[in-house]
């Protein structure tokens, strides 16, 4: 039904692979995207399930790594994570769960006691997608991740010495002094990295350092 492909997170400083982000793909053709597949899931109501199945596939098929995985808010409403045999206990690796800034911060406060739960047993939280669209940096406050990814919308044609530049760096000095580290999303040019790495961005993820594949590939540092 899906499969899972990796996507590495690369440590700016020494050009090394820090962990690997699961992405889940489809098999069938009546799903043409991630959203679409969970989409369907939340209208039957087996969003648990699928997201049960994602990470069993996801911690199979690196063992030995860190790894970043997605879950969807219905997931935390159904409880699943909080289950003491679910995967995410029993990888030998830390475990990063991503959740989206998009997401309505009602859901937030309905979950927080689970997030407080899994973080509580050694998985940590990601604030996935700062910046796109509207950021609510109370997130970053309330949540206390331990790291916050910056939407690809503040990446995308970055260069130094810009307004945007100075944006993003100014975000950048803010989840350093909330503790939490920083990964820039949707790196596509040396100059979108030269930029981030001047801002001061823990971690960089995208298409020029490596293209989501499975196995869990290698980097290709620019250079």
């Amino acid at each position: 039904m899906v499969r899972v492909v990796y996507q590495p997170l690369v440590d700016l400083k020494t050009g090394k692979i820090f962990a690997y982000e699961a992405l889940v793909r489809s098999l069938s053709d009546d799903f043409d995207s991630p959203m679409s597949l969970f989409a369907a899931a939340v209208q039957h109501g087996c969003t648990g399930e699928l997201g049960r199945i994602i990470r069993e596939l996801a911690i199979a098929g690196s063992q030995s790594h860190p790894l970043f995985l997605n879950i969807h808010p219905a997931e935390l409403n159904e409880k699943w994570l909080v289950q003491p045999d679910d995967p995410i206990f029993q990888h030998s690796e830390d475990i990063y769960l991503e959740i989206t800034e998009g997401v309505p911060l009602s859901h937030f406060r309905l979950c927080q006691s689970i997030l407080r739960e899994v973080r509580g047993r050694g998985v940590y939280l990601v604030v996935d997608d700062l910046g796109a669209g509207y950021s609510n940096l109370k997130y970053i406050a309330d949540l206390q991740p331990k790291v916050v990814k910056l939407d690809r919308d503040l990446i995308a044609g970055l260069r130094k010495d810009t307004r945007m530049y100075r944006l993003v760096k100014a975000i950048v000095v803010l989840c350093r002094e909330l503790d939490a580290l920083v990964v820039a999303e949707g790196i596509e040019t040396v100059e979108e990295l030269d930029a981030v790495r001047e801002a001061g961005a823990h971690f960089g993820q995208g298409y020029l350092l490596a293209r989501p594949a499975s196995p869990p590939p290698p980097i290709h540092w620019p250079r």
